[in-house]
Formats: structure tokens, C-alpha cells, sequence
């Protein structure tokens, strides 16, 4: 398929050819949840916890008496029946982490960005040549490059070897900076435009091609 390739101030410069293998397949959204779910499964630290009986401290001695009291009988007030007792059945560390597959990711990847074209929301630069810390002309440029459709929420990546569009897209209220490497099914169904520069575009190519290979 054919795409447009725009510069920075939103003019058409060329059309490249998108391969069908990453950019053509269907939605599967059963792949695309499993996948998510185990991102987000294994974002979680897993460290809640609460006290059980044999960790509260006191509760040595008997509170009241076994009879004569009317009350129930209590053997400790640590007990989780009493104030300040312990939590029956709460919350313990426990590790959330789920195994997918490298085929199943590489799919829900190349799902993902599908969706994009899919929506015409992959937007396409030559070079966002910036080439110094500056949030304004960054905001200036994506909204031209996507024609205001990308304003709220959008992901760029560009492979590069300083840091200039990382820190300047991060103080962007909705919108995020990665390295081609570092792009996932998650992190592009997040946003809702996603703005490749075509260097990062060959990138992705390269690697989804290596990984399928």
C-alpha cells in the first residue's frame, strides 16, 4: 500500500510502499488482549500485603475471661474478630507476571500499527529536524504533520543518537518520544495517532522482519 511521507511543515514529499506483512492484517482483538493484559500484568510490582494473625504483634494474653461474661469467647485480641486485629484472607506479594510468546507479540504489534493505517493514523515525517531541547517547535510540528488531527494524543519515534525529541515531547501533555526498539502493540494503541519518522519506520521494519526471521 501506499503512504505519504510529509516534512515538518506538513508538505507532501513522496509516497513510500508500507509492506502488506506489517501493515495490511485484519484486527484480532483476542490477541491484542491477551498481549495487553500481560503488559500491563507485568508493569505490577505485586508487593501489597496485609498482616495475618501469626504477624500482628500482643495478643499473649487472654483478653476476658473464658465464662461468666456473656460475651463470646476470646483467646487473643489480635484476633481478626477484635479491633486492631489482623485481615483474614487479604492481600498477599505475589508475582502478576504472565509469559507471552514472541510470535504472539510480534502480531499484536504488527496488528496494532495496522490499526493505524487502518484509521489514518499513522502519520509519516522525512526528519523532524530538531536539534536542540524545544517543547514549542515540537508541539508546532505535530500538529502540522498530522493536520490537527494528532493534537491530543500522539506517539513519535525517531531513531536518533541525542535526546532532543525525547525531552522535548515529554513535557507535551498526550504525547511520548520512544526509539523504534522500544515500541509495543500497548504503547501504540494507547495514543492515538502514532508519527514515525522514516528512518524510525525502516527501523521497525528491520526489526519486525528480524524477529519474524
Amino acid at each position: 500500500m501506499k503512504w505519504d511521507v510529509t516534512n515538518i511543515d506538513g508538505e507532501k514529499i513522496k509516497s513510500i510502499e508500507l509492506p502488506e506483512s506489517i501493515f495490511g492484517l485484519e484486527m484480532n482483538e483476542g490477541v491484542l488482549h491477551s498481549v495487553i493484559k500481560a503488559y500491563q500484568a507485568n508493569k505490577r510490582q505485586g508487593t501489597h500485603a496485609t498482616k495475618t494473625r501469626s504477624l500482628v504483634s500482643g495478643g499473649g494474653k487472654k483478653p476476658i475471661r473464658q465464662k461468666g461474661t456473656g460475651g463470646a469467647r476470646q483467646g487473643s485480641s489480635r484476633s481478626p474478630l477484635m479491633p486492631g486485629g489482623a485481615t483474614v484472607h487479604g492481600p498477599q506479594p505475589r508475582d502478576y507476571r504472565q509469559h507471552i510468546n514472541k510470535k504472539t507479540r510480534l502480531l499484536a504489534l504488527k496488528i496494532a500499527l495496522s490499526d493505524k493505517v487502518r484509521h489514518n493514523k499513522l502519520f509519516l515525517v522525512d526528519d523532524f529536524g530538531i536539534n536542540s531541547y524545544n517543547t514549542k517547535q515540537v508541539v508546532k510540528s505535530l500538529q502540522v504533520i498530522s493536520r490537527g488531527e494528532a493534537a491530543r494524543t500522539t506517539l513519535v519515534a525517531d531513531e536518533r543518537k541525542d535526546d532532543f525529541l525525547y525531552k522535548s515531547t515529554r513535557n507535551i501533555h498526550g504525547a511520548m518520544s520512544l526509539m523504534p526498539a522500544a515500541i509495543n502493540a500497548e504503547n501504540v494503541l494507547r495514543y492515538e495517532a502514532l508519527v514515525l519518522s522514516e528512518t524510525a519506520l525502516a527501523t521497525l521494519h528491520q526489526r519486525l522482519q528480524g524477529e519474524e526471521n
